[in-house]
This record gives C-alpha cells, sequence and structure tokens, in this order.
C-alpha cells in the first residue's frame, strides 16, 4: 500500500453545527478529542492525487483519554466531486455510505498509542484531481462501541492499493 496523504489533526475541519469533535493543541502533541456518548466528526478537504487506484483504506492512530479496556468503532464517509458534477457545493454535501471500522479493543493503558484501520469501500467513484472530503466519526452510539471517554486521534493516514 502507498501513502495518498497524510491527514494532520491541525489540517482537520470541523463543522458549524453540533456534533463537532474538538481539536486540542496540547503542548506535546495536539489531537482530536471524539466524545464517548455522542456521534463527533471532523474533516479533511484535498485534491486527490494523480495515480491513486484501488480501495482507499483510513489508517488511524490515537489513544484513550482514560478507557482500558472495551472497543472502539470509528467511521468515515468519502466526498468526491469531479469537475461537471451536478453536485451544488454551495447547499449541501453528498458523501457515499458510511465505512464502519471493526470494533477495535482498546490500549490496555489509557494515553497508550493504538492503531486501527477503515476499508474505504464506499469511495464515491474518486478519480485524480477530484475535490475530495473524509469525514471521520466516533460511533459512539453504536452498541459494539463500549469504551468509556475519549478517542483521541493523534494522526491519519490515507493510503490506497498500489
Amino acid at each position: 500500500m502507498s501513502t495518498v496523504r497524510e491527514l494532520s489533526v491541525k489540517d482537520a475541519e470541523f463543522p458549524f453545527t453540533a456534533n463537532a469533535a474538538f481539536l486540542i493543541d496540547a503542548q506535546y502533541r495536539p489531537y482530536i478529542a471524539f466524545d464517548a456518548a455522542t456521534d463527533e466528526n471532523c474533516y479533511w478537504t484535498f485534491p486527490m492525487p494523480q495515480g491513486v487506484s484501488g480501495t482507499l483504506t483510513l489508517y488511524l492512530q490515537y489513544r484513550m483519554a482514560s478507557a482500558t479496556s472495551g472497543n472502539v468503532i470509528m467511521a468515515a464517509a468519502v466526498e468526491a466531486i469531479t469537475d461537471g458534477d451536478a453536485t451544488d457545493t454551495d447547499a449541501g454535501s453528498s458523501f457515499d455510505t458510511v465505512n464502519t471500522s471493526s470494533a477495535e479493543a482498546v490500549p490496555g493503558t489509557a494515553g497508550y498509542k493504538g492503531e486501527m484501520s477503515i476499508t474505504l469501500t464506499n469511495a464515491d467513484s474518486y478519480a485524480a484531481g477530484d475535490y475530495v472530503r473524509i469525514k471521520l466519526s466516533r460511533d459512539a452510539d453504536n452498541g459494539s462501541d463500549t469504551a468509556t471517554g475519549d478517542f483521541h486521534l493523534l494522526i491519519a493516514e490515507l493510503r490506497d492499493a498500489a
């Protein structure tokens, strides 16, 4: 697999409506906090690079604020807009069906780094040069998301099958 794009927490965008995740610009390591009780989200926007092909996978490096047991579920959606698409970018969004991670067991010690991935089977028929947005959410109301406390995203990476 090759890296398509690193998704820094400092490059994330947050909705102006309710349920936004929060960027915490900590002294040593900035992170995005996702609540355990509410489906909070953030976005990254970028042009799809040339040469990208195949199924995309979103890799997440994270830590838990307080949980030392249980599972976390994350969800990602892709919006890919090609020049000439009938999508009014001023009036809404056109995300493809959400892709959900498996139930990921959190590290046994709060603050320790964990890794997980989400296969983006539903990727909105992306193509090189598309205007792309990746939406990331914690699926807090999923019955398999049993970890308490905030999920802290440290960094994300988008990879393709090439």
